[in-house]
């Protein structure tokens, strides 16, 4: 985004959430930020946690669950489609 008044490019850092359940049947809280390209992954338990839990390394699962969440986003466009590939790129790389 560009401010045209200062001639500046702005960039905001985007927030991702969506939940799932756990097997104990408890929601899992989950937040994903993208900040200059750098995505951090952090989760809570709905009701049992407080603070939220930084995830360095993904699961398979939660980063496809994950890519399907930002699809959707894709789909209505609010993300670019570099977003959406770069998770794919996570998943393959897993």
């Amino acid at each position: 985004m560009t401010n045209a008044l200062l001639n500046i490019k702005v960039s905001y850092m985007k927030i991702h959430d969506w939940k799932d359940r756990t097997d104990t049947g408890e929601n899992r809280l989950w937040r994903a930020t993208k900040h200059g390209g750098d995505w951090k992954f952090m989760s809570r338990l709905q009701k049992s946690e407080e603070g939220w839990t930084t995830h360095e390394k993904m699961e398979i699962e939660d980063l496809k669950l994950f890519r399907e969440v930002l699809f959707n986003k894709y789909q209505r466009r609010r993300i670019p489609w570099e977003d959406v590939v770069a998770i794919d790129n996570m998943i393959e790389d897993s």
